[in-house]
């Protein structure tokens, strides 16, 4: 069966169930909204939002609640018919639509609706550090200073398959701080594993030595492979078995036999990378075609020139400029977000000299670094421009104090990385009618260059700042195949040209005879 005739049995299916049950009632969404509640929806300026506030609009229009009566019950009511429904992510509709709901409400204090309580979806499973004994994390703590950066030092923090699994003991490589952070959390993480799963007791977990049993980190493993729906292969897991592995070699110092098998653990939950997923391939489809790349590549200028013709200065313009500065900057320098948002105009920006004219770079210390390799990238004259108009004009109505980040926050901290997406993402479905994510610029810039210059990999991974060449040709591989295929075609359609040129040349002849 496709998935869509599935879709099609389900949907049959779900109005079958309403015909019968009332409790199965299902959203009557192509009904006309009642004018009153239809006002409201009107007061949404963002027709996304609106979209998604529809389906609970048409709620309270079939249960004839008022806007004033909404509470925490009516949208727990909400909730329950959305269970009984289609709806794929219940929970994510249930919170978005409670904080549009919050946000409506906060900008109409005259008629008296009331707010409600915004549901968090995250289980907080994890046992806070005091749960299990402070000899765990003097041990732990010890180890992470054993593997500090010190200054001045550049070092990788990530280990190659020869020095994980080479035949001579690997050296202990230095690690950043984020690292080591990361580190301590996986192994509260591990330990929470091994509680949750009644393999031992908290006050069991005395030490690192603990954890790398070979039995306990099988039973540990297993409890984030039935949280991930029995998927062995993620990224938490294989991260988690690598932390693991160097803790036994590096600190714990286990016998021989006991890393042979924590190496084969390693590599059985390893992600099998083969080119980029089906999701990232469905977002990048648009840019087949050039006119959409043209589009892309205009967009902030084109919300630049509107900011500009509505002349207002306010907080609002302001934010769509600082995001058209971001496209452009990511345009040009594929970065990681949270590279451009943790940049800073004393520390990241290099400028030759103040005034008009000046060239500037970001630049990026190894501390700053994913790979700890520092990064210089020279930006070009249009995003210099875009840079000095944003710094000048609009990013004071940004901050109410002085602050040092190029992206500042409301509370003039660094602007967090999901509301910079979503900032994106909103600009590019408005102007373009398709979005994708930060970190698609970063797989958008490979296809677009590899594209131009099939097969220049050391380009694409100097361009993308990954560790090997490997890496880079196994994300990207596939599009060589794919420009291939186009070559292929080309060549065919050349055959099948001068196959036809041939076959007039002879009747031709023929006819001259």
């Amino acid at each position: 069966m496709s998935k869509g005739r599935l879709q099609n049995c389900r949907s049959y299916m779900d109005a079958a169930l309403a015909y019968a049950d009332k409790r199965f009632r299902r959203r009557q969404v192509r009904r006309w909204l009642a004018p009153h509640l239809k006002a409201y929806l009107d007061l949404i300026p963002d027709r996304w939002k609106r979209m998604k506030l529809r389906p609970f609009m048409h709620f309270l229009d079939e249960n004839s609640i008022s806007p004033d009566a909404v509470d925490d019950e009516t949208f727990q009511a909400f909730g329950t018919s959305l269970e009984n429904s289609l709806v794929k992510n219940v929970r994510t509709r249930d919170r978005e639509t409670r904080t549009i709901w919050n946000a409506l409400v906060a900008t109409l204090p005259e008629r008296q609706c009331r707010q409600v309580t915004v549901t968090l979806n995250t289980d907080h499973y994890v046992l806070p550090e005091n749960a299990f004994p402070v000899s765990l994390w003097a041990d732990c703590g010890a180890y992470i200073a054993s593997r500090a950066v010190k200054a001045g030092v550049e070092l990788d923090d990530i280990l190659t398959e020869e020095e994980l699994f080479g035949e001579n003991t690997p050296r202990a490589l230095s690690i950043r701080p984020s690292t080591a952070r990361l580190i301590r959390y996986r192994v509260r993480q591990f330990a929470t594993a091994l509680v949750l799963s009644e393999v031992m007791k908290p006050d069991a977990v005395t030490t690192l030595k603990v954890l790398v049993d070979i039995k306990t980190v099988g039973a540990g493993l297993n409890f984030f492979i039935k949280r991930a729906g029995g998927n062995r292969r993620n990224s938490q897991i294989r991260g988690m078995a690598y932390d693991l592995l160097m803790i036994a070699r590096l600190w714990v110092r286990s016998p021989e036999v006991d890393l042979k098998k924590l190496e084969e653990i390693a590599v059985k939950v390893r992600p099998e990378h083969q080119g980029l997923p089906e999701k990232v391939r469905r977002k990048l489809a648009p840019f087949r075609e050039i006119e959409n790349v043209r589009a892309f590549l205009a967009l902030p200028d084109r919300i630049v020139k509107d900011a500009l013709r509505d002349k207002a200065i306010d907080r609002a313009t302001a934010n769509r400029v600082a995001t058209a500065l971001w496209i452009k900057i990511a345009q040009r320098a594929p970065l990681r977000i949270s590279n451009l948002l943790s940049t800073s105009l004393n520390t990241n920006l290099l400028r030759s000299h103040t005034g008009k004219d000046a060239k500037v770079a970001l630049f990026y210390p190894p501390e700053q670094v994913k790979n700890a390799k520092t990064l210089e990238i020279p930006l070009p004259a249009s995003t210099i421009k875009l840079l000095d108009l944003y710094l000048t004009t609009y990013r004071p109505a940004l901050i109410d104090t002085p602050c040092d980040w190029l992206f500042p926050a409301l509370d003039c901290g660094q602007k967090r990385s999901a509301v910079m997406s979503d900032n994106i993402q909103k600009l590019m479905r408005e102007y373009l009618g398709f979005a994708i994510n930060p970190h698609t610029f970063r797989h958008l810039a490979a296809k677009l260059y590899l594209t131009a210059h099939p097969g220049r990999y050391e380009d694409v991974q100097l361009l993308l700042g990954h560790r090997s060449r490997e890496t880079t040709v196994s994300f990207y591989v596939d599009l060589e195949a794919e420009e291939a295929f186009r070559h292929f075609d080309a060549v065919l359609l050349g055959l099948e040209d001068a196959g036809t040129l041939r076959s007039k040349d002879k009747d031709g002849a023929g006819k001259a005879k």
